[in-house]
C-alpha cells in the first residue's frame, strides 16, 4: 500500500515514544516537499533509491555529528536497488531491508523511517540492543497503565506518596489518556508535578477542564512560601507542543533563560548549515523566581520536549536531576517547508490530476533543527544523563501498587527534605 503524505497522527499508533514533535519556532504537523529537490515522478527502484538519498543528503540536519558515510550508503546499496522490481513484492521487503541497513547507524533519535508497508526506527532498535534498558517496563505493572496513559506508576504515587493532591484525566479523542497530577508528598512540603504527555497549553487554554485545576493548583503553591522544594516528574513522558517549555520552566523564572543553540541547514550541501542561534525560555508574564531547590526526575523513556524540559531546568542553579539517562531525541522537529531540513516523502510514484495529492513510496520523519546545549554537547543520539543515578529494577515495577517501591522518587524526597 502507497504512502501519501502522513502526519504525526499516523505516527502515534505506531510508536507513540517518538511522536512528540519538539520545535524551537513552530511546529507543522503535515510533512511536506515544497523545498526538497528529489520529487521527480519515480518508476523504479533506482529512482525511489536516488530521491530517499538525495534528500537524506539535502535535508538530514546531522552530519556534521553523524558517523555514518553516506557517500558509501550510495556506492554500495545503488546497484542493489538496481536489480530489484518495484512491484515485486519479495523485492519490496528486500528493499525494506537495505532502507535499514542504511538508516541503523543514525544520530537522529526521533528518525523513523516508512517505507512502503512498514516503518523502521533505528533508536528504538537501538535501545532493545541494550541489556540495561527494560522496554515499557510500566505496561507489565499489575495494575492498568492505561487509566492514566502514564508511562510510569503514576496513580500508585497518588495513593503512596501524595497527601493533598489534585488529579486530572482527559480522555478526550483529542488528549486521550492525558494525565496530570499535583499534590503535597506526605509529611513534607515538597510540591510535585507530574504529566504523562507535553499539552499543557492546549490543556489549559481549551482541554480538560480537571488538568487545567491541576495545573492552576500547581502554579498558586509555587508562591506557597511553606514549599520547601519542588518535584517535576517527566519518567516516561514521550513530549509534545514547545510552547510548553515557555509555559511551565517560564512559570519558574523571572528573566529570559539561555538553555543552548540551534542550527538548522542553509542550501543543499550536506554541511551547509546556518549559525548557532540562542535557543531561550522566556518567563511568563508576572512570574516571580522559583528559589527552592528543584529536583527532576527523568528516565531512558523521556523523549524531546521531556528531555528538553529537563536540560532547561538543569540550567537553573537549583536543579537536579534524577533517574536515568534520557532517550536521545532532543532535535527539534517541524515541516520541511519551514527549515531547509527535516521530515520528507521520496519515491513521488503518481500525482492525481484532479486533487493534486502525491503518492509516495516512503516517508522520512527526521529532525529540522539541531540542538547544542549550554555546556556545548549535543546530546542527540546519547541522552541527557543524571546527576544521580537511580534505576529500578524489574522487580520493584512489578510490586503490588499497595507497596510501590519508587527508589526514584526517594532520592528525590531526600535530596530535598
Amino acid at each position: 500500500m502507497r504512502n501519501t503524505f502522513i502526519n504525526t497522527q499516523n505516527i502515534k499508533k505506531i510508536f507513540p515514544a517518538l511522536v512528540s514533535i519538539a520545535c524551537i519556532t513552530a511546529c507543522h504537523k503535515d510533512i511536506t516537499t515544497s523545498n526538497q529537490t528529489g520529487s521527480t515522478a519515480t518508476g523504479n527502484f533506482s529512482q525511489v533509491f536516488e530521491d530517499f538519498w538525495t534528500n537524506m543528503n539535502n535535508s538530514y540536519v546531522f552530519w556534521s555529528v553523524d558517523t555514518t558515510n553516506w557517500d558509501n550508503m550510495h556506492t554500495v546499496y545503488a546497484p542493489k536497488f538496481a536489480m530489484l522490481n518495484l512491484y515485486d513484492s519479495a523485492d519490496e521487503v528486500t528493499a525494506s531491508g537495505y532502507f535499514k541497513s542504511m538508516v541503523d547507524g543514525l544520530t537522529d533519535s526521533h528518525y523513523t523511517l516508512f517505507p512502503d508497508g512498514g516503518y523502521i526506527q533505528p533508536a528504538h532498535d537501538r535501545k532493545m540492543n541494550n541489556p540495561s534498558f527494560i522496554e515499557n517496563m510500566f505496561q507489565t505493572a499489575p495494575y492498568s497503565p492505561s487509566f492514566d496513559g502514564r508511562f510510569y506508576y503514576t496513580n500508585a504515587i497518588d495513593s503512596l506518596y501524595l497527601g493533598s493532591k489534585v488529579v486530572g484525566v482527559d480522555t478526550t479523542s483529542a488528549y486521550k489518556n492525558m494525565y496530570a497530577v499535583t499534590g503535597i508528598v506526605s509529611n513534607t512540603n515538597i510540591l510535585y508535578l507530574s504529566f504523562s504527555k507535553f499539552a499543557l497549553v492546549s490543556e489549559y487554554q481549551g482541554g480538560s477542564a480537571k488538568i487545567k485545576a491541576v495545573l492552576d493548583s500547581f502554579f498558586a503553591q509555587l508562591t506557597n512560601t511553606a514549599i520547601t522544594g519542588l518535584i517535576i516528574d517527566v519518567r516516561g513522558n514521550g513530549g509534545g507542543d514547545v510552547s510548553d517549555l515557555n509555559f511551565l520552566v517560564g512559570s519558574l523564572i523571572s528573566s529570559p533563560l539561555n538553555v543552548g543553540y540551534t542550527r538548522s541547514k542553509s542550501g543543499n550541501g550536506r554541511l551547509d548549515y546556518t549559525p548557532w542561534a540562542p535557543a531561550i525560555v522566556t518567563p511568563k508574564a508576572g512570574a516571580t523566581a522559583f528559589t527552592k531547590p528543584i529536583v527532576v526526575l527523568a528516565d531512558g523513556e523521556s523523549v524531546s520536549m521531556a528531555e528538553l524540559t529537563t536540560m532547561a531546568l538543569k540550567q537553573l542553579s537549583n536543579t537536579k536531576v534524577v533517574g536515568d539517562t534520557t532517550w536521545g531525541a532532543n532535535g527539534p522537529l517541524t515541516s520541511n517547508s519551514v527549515y531547509n531540513a527535516g521530515s520528507f516523502s521520496f519515491g513521488n510514484l503518481y500525482t492525481n490530476i484532479e486533487t493534486g495529492a502525491s503518492t509516495y513510496y516512503g516517508n522520512a520523519y527526521t529532525s529540522s533543527v539541531m540542538f547544542k546545549y549550554m555546556d556545548g554537547k549535543i546530546y542527540e543520539g546519547k541522552g541527557f544523563p543524571p546527576d544521580y543515578a537511580v534505576k529500578p529494577t524489574l522487580k520493584q515495577v512489578l510490586v503490588s501498587n499497595t507497596t510501590v517501591d519508587d527508589p526514584q522518587l526517594d532520592k528525590a524526597i531526600s535530596l530535598l527534605r
